[in-house]
């Protein structure tokens, strides 16, 4: 999305939003920087607009790209909107918050509160390599807190990445970016297609008919703590069925991070799903005991 006419322009007033300018956009949504008309406060907006199944109109409007693209540019814009509408009565500290959700242009727009801080991904570019067992833990932990809240109303986030992990400026960590989202049991055949961030997307993720869970979301996870060592992201998981070696963080890095540590990141990137932990409490039960560790070394 490079071409700005893609963009809807400063200024559009969305239901009581004004759109002031572009955050980003990609694979499923363009983010937009808002203000809250009725208290002037920051927010941030979000559109439906997935780059390849969707165009927008001489009147701003989203429709599908073409023909053979409608059924799925529908289908997306009704999970989008379902899935918006569940996140919206999670409330978590560690978890996006959803203000609202509405119809306009065609399309579907999500209203978030805005956030002072900056990504993972920023603070690793910033910091370089190397980040402390502690400072990995201290992130990580209320993430997977509140990726659990997130599994338990039945959903997965299939795009955790140091990029959609924010650092406000107490530190306190927060989960953003659901535009992949999907319902936990929702059928494999089901997806319109996949979504993949290289480096932190699964071997199943890569394929459309895969089944996915719980054990999908915890890949991530483990890449994104592997990524904080080695400030880049590891060696895409499409590389590893290739027989491109990713060599185990505990052979890597055992001279500056503690051993369970390093195997529990090697567990949640282990290839095939069954050998990962299956849930959020099984990745927890392990490292809760090195958190407490950490804890009482100061």
């Amino acid at each position: 999305m490079s071409n700005t006419s893609e963009f809807l322009p400063s200024n559009t007033i969305i239901d009581n939003y004004r759109l002031d300018s572009v955050l980003g956009g990609g694979g499923f949504s363009v983010v937009y920087l808002a203000t809250d008309l009725s208290n002037n406060e920051p927010l941030v907006i979000k559109e439906y607009f997935p780059s390849k199944l969707a165009t927008r109109d001489k009147n701003l409007r989203v429709i599908a790209a073409n023909k053979a693209s409608e059924k799925h540019f529908r289908q997306g814009r009704k999970l989008f909107f379902q899935e918006a509408s569940i996140l919206a009565s999670l409330n978590h500290p560690n978890v996006v918050e959803i203000l609202g959700f509405c119809q306009a242009y065609g399309t579907i727009y999500t209203a978030m509160r805005y956030e002072k801080g900056l990504s993972l991904q920023a603070y690793i570019k910033k910091q370089g390599k190397g980040r402390s067992e502690r400072f990995i833990m201290n992130v990580f932990m209320p993430i997977l807190k509140g990726l659990k809240a997130v599994h338990e109303i039945g959903l997965l986030h299939l795009d955790i990445k140091p990029g959609n992990i924010y650092l406000r400026q107490s530190n306190e960590p927060v989960l953003l970016d659901f535009g992949a989202a999907h319902k936990l049991r929702l059928s494999a055949g089901s997806r319109l297609f996949p979504v993949v961030s290289h480096g932190f997307s699964p071997p199943e993720q890569t394929r459309k008919n895969a089944n996915l869970g719980p054990w999908t979301d915890l890949y991530a996870i483990g890449a994104s703590m592997r990524a904080c060592i080695e400030a880049k992201p590891p060696t895409p998981a499409k590389d590893r069925m290739n027989n491109k070696t990713l060599m185990p963080a505990a052979h890597c890095y055992n001279k500056h991070y503690s051993e369970d540590f390093l195997n529990a990141i090697d567990w949640a990137m282990s290839l095939e799903g069954e050998d990962r932990p299956q849930s959020i409490d099984d990745f927890l039960n392990t490292l809760i005991p090195i958190h407490s560790e950490l804890k009482k070394a100061g």
